[in-house]
């Protein structure tokens, strides 16, 4: 492709290498001295005309660091379309030091030797491969990321063990074995484990688990004031029939009169000081009507 058709299929960003593959040395300090293009940092461009957009920025944060970086994290699972949300915070993995040693300011380097299965290239920018990108994007938004990625299947849970196994002294690794693990399982029996827990940290009184319902077991329930507390479980775990079992067990206990909370895995492992708020507050509403 010529230079124009590069610069429009990288979304106005280039890297000092890419530009020499074009022009020559005087050529680009001509177009930095027009205000033509515009040195984002050192050894990065963006041309004129060209918003800095959110795309742009990734592959600012990624060439800041040199041309071999790899964009991974949250950033990775943006640009895979993994996740909606965009990254605040763009994590990048270098063999080297890079252009600013071992820091940029518009990224959060780390230094980790991938295997190649695990880099992939989209839109011209090397990210890493969905598995390693969905277990490391779970480091910072937590397990509602692996559940999501299986339901929709841009990953297994085989293929994730397989990445998981691959850097086994990358940071974070117990907090990924552990959640590989309740995501194994289907997590029912350690899900009521964690609602103990926390309902007895929180010294909170007055709960029955798997109490009887018009046929159905509520998960937690306080039959005094008619609060059901329920747990969904992980939602590559669910087909139709849990569904609409779940559905119709819900409609059954607010028809029966009953307040139901639902709350998820992420609530209990990731918020799990605002669940038990909920719940008390719930009780403490429901006792003094």
């Amino acid at each position: 492709m010529d230079l124009n058709e590069f610069i429009i299929r990288h979304d106005g960003v280039l890297s000092a290498r890419q530009a020499r593959g074009f022009l020559s040395t005087s050529a680009i300090g001509r177009r930095l001295s027009s205000g033509a293009w515009v040195a984002v940092t050192q050894g990065v461009y963006l041309v004129a005309g060209h918003h800095r957009s959110d795309r742009a920025q990734a592959r600012i944060a990624a060439l800041s660091i040199s041309d071999d970086a790899v964009l991974g994290g949250h950033a990775a699972a943006w640009w895979l379309g993994i996740v909606d949300d965009v990254p605040r915070k763009h994590l990048v993995f270098s063999d080297t030091c890079g252009r600013f040693g071992r820091a940029s300011p518009t990224a959060v380097v780390r230094h980790r030797r991938l295997d190649p299965c695990d880099v992939t290239v989209v839109d011209g920018l090397s990210v890493t491969a969905r598995d390693v990108t969905v277990l490391d994007a779970a480091l910072m938004l937590g397990v509602s990321v692996i559940d999501s990625a299986l339901l929709q299947g841009f990953v297994t849970l085989s293929s994730l063990d397989a990445a998981h196994h691959r850097y086994p002294g990358r940071r974070g690794i117990a907090t990924i074995s552990r959640l590989l693990t309740l995501l194994r399982s289907g997590a029912r029996s350690e899900a009521e484990r964690v609602v103990i827990r926390l309902f007895r940290k929180a010294r909170v009184r007055g709960w029955i688990a798997n109490y009887p319902v018009d046929g159905y077991l509520v998960d937690f329930a306080f039959p005094d004031i008619k609060l059901a507390v329920e747990i969904d479980g992980f939602g590559w775990h669910r087909d139709i029939q849990a569904f609409q079992h779940d559905r119709r067990r819900r409609n059954a206990l607010v028809t029966s009169g009953w307040t139901v909370l639902n709350f998820t895995w992420a609530d209990l492992l990731e918020r799990p000081d605002e669940t038990v708020d909920a719940v008390l507050s719930t009780r403490r509403r429901l006792s003094a009507a």
